[in-house]
């Protein structure tokens, strides 16, 4: 799957994380439910999309209790895409529905994957918000990856951001991957990546990088720019304050140590712990309809107003990070420089 083939007009935000229980599928109900409220409801559409093939409730978030269909009856050709939209209690908002018969166990090929990506660009929407599945799967990752926004739903706890820290390096990995094999002459560089990765038990991608431009510095500020290029926005879920910011901040710390990651993440916003969430989703009623005042769903609107403006949340907690080494910073100078001027 190659990145960066949306149709204009059609934002894909791909919405996953690192585990399940951090609240993924209630906020991409919800912000999917605020981003139509904010739309234009005569011009515009959302579509939100239940993308875990294996087990997924969008719907019961969504309150929507029947379907027209599944994802998998896309998947296995029994009808379109548009076919299987249905209809929320918010006017231009639709979804496509999960299932629960273990399409899971399915190999899900290129091609397969390739279809249903072009299908989903096609649908006429302004915005389609996917919710991934959980974890690190090829499908989850490809999805991810592919979409013009990449969100990450973290609670500020320590498990949670571990599984985050291990998804983010599972998808440079697979990004390094499909970035390379695009050209021959990069055939080497690939070759020489796996080498290293192979060689070691607890890889340091940031290391990697270091020790890639002993061997062809030409190679290492190509890791670098495609790394850089990785946009990532959190969101963080459950939110309390306190010490939450300090695990916020080591888990900041631990990306930029071991992944390299730093001037590409972003947060797009907080949503403080609430416990009327689980009454909602036991009601099968959206959070932020049955409690519109309710400071978790002013939040989440925070969130779709953001997006809708292409702003970020600044109030992060502080990160003092050390500088990019000085042969770092002239490496990712000069790629950005290269693909401006259509040379990679």
């Amino acid at each position: 799957m190659n990145q960066g083939s949306i149709t204009p007009g059609n934002q894909i935000l791909a919405i996953a994380s690192g585990k399940g229980g951090v609240g993924k599928t209630v906020v991409t109900a919800n912000l999917a439910l605020d981003l139509a409220r904010l739309l234009d409801k005569r011009n515009s559409r959302v579509v939100a999309v239940d993308l875990d093939l294996g087990c997924g409730n969008l719907n019961s978030c969504l309150g929507v209790r029947d379907s027209n269909g599944t994802i998998n009856d896309f998947l296995l050709k029994k009808k379109t895409l548009e076919q299987v939209l249905t209809q929320t209690e918010v006017e231009n908002l639709q979804m496509i529905s999960g299932s629960y018969s273990g399409m899971d166990t399915l190999k899900i090929d290129a091609d397969m994957k390739r279809s249903l990506f072009d299908s989903l660009a096609r649908l006429r929407a302004n915005f389609v918000l996917l919710d991934l599945g959980a974890g690190t799967s090829p499908e989850v990752l490809d999805f991810f990856l592919e979409a013009s926004d990449r969100i990450i739903v973290v609670t500020p706890e320590s498990l949670s951001l571990h599984n985050a820290y291990t998804f983010l390096k599972s998808a440079i990995l697979r990004l390094l991957s499909h970035q390379l094999e695009k050209e021959d002459f990069l055939a080497p560089v690939k070759s020489k990546l796996w080498e290293i990765i192979e060689a070691k038990d607890n890889l340091n991608i940031r290391s990697l990088v270091e020790q890639f431009k002993l061997w062809d510095t030409y190679g290492a500020y190509v890791l670098s720019g495609i790394i850089s290029d990785l946009k990532i926005r959190f969101i963080v879920n459950m939110y309390r304050g306190g010490e939450d910011k300090i695990h916020l901040l080591r888990f900041h710390k631990l990306l930029f140590k071991y992944l390299g990651l730093r001037d590409n993440l972003d947060y797009l916003g907080f949503v403080h712990f609430e416990p009327k969430v689980m009454k909602s989703v036991q009601g099968i009623k959206p959070f932020v309809l049955r409690y519109p005042n309710n400071r978790a769903a002013r939040e989440i609107q925070d969130l779709a107003v953001r997006i809708l403006k292409h702003e970020t949340y600044y109030q992060q907690p502080p990160m003092h990070f050390p500088q990019s080494s000085e042969w770092l910073s002239r490496l990712l100078e000069k790629w950005r420089s290269r693909k401006q001027n259509g040379d990679t």
